[in-house]
């Protein structure tokens, strides 16, 4: 009696969990295989729905090449995306490239402004040197 007990006890959870499984893909209200796909709605439907008002007028095709369609065309959005990615991804690169050319060039043209200041900051001071000089010189031939 136990064993039998066990065994329908097995047969049941195993009868429960097929149904479950199978549930999934039914139609909630006409308990149908789920066999086709709505493309106006965008969703599965039983061959019962194909003939209610909600779905009047609605093209449908069969959910395994509904399955292939969508496949292609995510797995075109994909390559697209990743070619888009890739794309991006270079020019950010020739931009990061471009900056650091900018900002090396900037440099450059800062040392040679600050040298070229330096060099006439000499030549001036010199020069006032040298005219100073001339002044006091002709201040003592006149004094």
């Amino acid at each position: 009696n136990r064993a039998l007990a066990r065994l329908s006890e097995k047969a049941r959870t195993l009868s429960l969990k097929r149904t479950e499984k199978e549930s999934k893909h039914h139609c909630e209200e006409h308990q149908e295989e789920l066999k086709l796909f709505c493309e106006t709605d965008k969703k599965l439907i039983c061959v019962i729905c194909v003939t209610a008002r909600e779905h009047k007028s609605h093209s449908f095709m069969p959910v395994d090449e509904a399955i292939l369609f969508y496949k292609e065309q995510a797995k075109s959005s994909f390559e697209s995306l990743t070619e888009r990615k890739s794309k991006i991804e270079q020019m950010e690169q020739e931009q990061k490239e471009s900056i650091s050319g900018v900002q090396e060039e900037s440099q450059n043209l800062q040392s040679q402004i600050t040298s070229q200041f330096a060099e006439l900051h000499q030549i001036l001071t010199e020069k006032e040197q040298r005219l100073l000089g001339d002044v006091r010189e002709e201040e003592e031939k006149i004094v």
